[in-house]
């Protein structure tokens, strides 16, 4: 990947740009395959960002560290730029399929490619092989996939509505085209407390069960049922 800036590296010994860089991508291939795993892939290019939330904001949940805590917040939904970015950059690897591809105008009246994503298993198994290797990244993995099973439980139509009834998002003390910032503050993490919230009404619950339950709240507000 020779187009990427130079860095440094840390004690961590993975920090610095070029790092920054793989972590996301090798990121991405993780949702990808949770989204594969869950039969929801391959997955439209706003449900893959809506799902990337998700999995950041309900982080606290399991434990796992929140990748990206602050995005933008649009009227059409949850939008990463780098994780954009990186998908377009896996595609041209061959790393990741893209069908269904067309154009589709956003709120601001600019038009973006759209299509459906998903991995290309043969050219990206010996990465994600490498990965499953690794205690962190296999405890990491095994979130990304309960939330892609939680999600699969939604119609396509309650998919393209979440941010409206997520917690955080939605919360109206953000206005549209503000930061929405869920994890330098723990009490602003909206989502992750409402999920909490049934931890204490349902003894014993497992994180993966908080999970699902938060998206079935969200299900069940999406449906009118409040």
């Amino acid at each position: 990947m020779t187009e990427e800036p130079q860095g440094t590296t840390n004690s961590d010994g993975l920090t610095g740009a070029p790092f920054d860089v793989l972590r996301r991508r090798l990121r991405l291939l993780r949702l990808l395959e949770g989204a594969d795993r869950a039969g929801i892939a391959p997955i439209r290019v706003n449900r893959l960002h809506t799902y990337a939330y998700l999995t950041n904001v309900l982080a606290p949940v399991w434990d796992a560290r929140v990748f990206d805590s602050q995005l933008l917040k649009r009227l059409g939904g949850p939008f990463y730029p780098a994780l954009q970015q990186d998908l377009d950059r896996l595609v041209g690897l061959g790393l990741v399929r893209i069908t269904g591809l067309g154009h589709v105008q956003d709120e601001g009246g600019q038009w973006r490619l759209d299509g459906f994503f998903a991995l290309d298993y043969e050219r990206a198994g010996e990465a994600l092989r490498f990965l499953g290797t690794i205690p962190e990244e296999r405890e990491m993995q095994s979130f990304l996939v309960e939330v892609a099973y939680a999600v699969s439980a939604l119609s396509d139509r309650e998919f393209d509505r979440v941010h409206h009834e997520d917690a955080t998002y939605s919360d109206r003390n953000v206005d549209y085209d503000n930061v929405v910032d869920f994890a330098e503050w723990k009490d602003l993490n909206y989502s992750a407390n409402a999920a909490y919230h049934f931890a204490e009404i349902s003894e014993g619950a497992m994180p993966s069960e908080l999970l699902h339950l938060y998206v079935r709240h969200l299900h069940r507000r999406i449906s009118g049922q409040r």
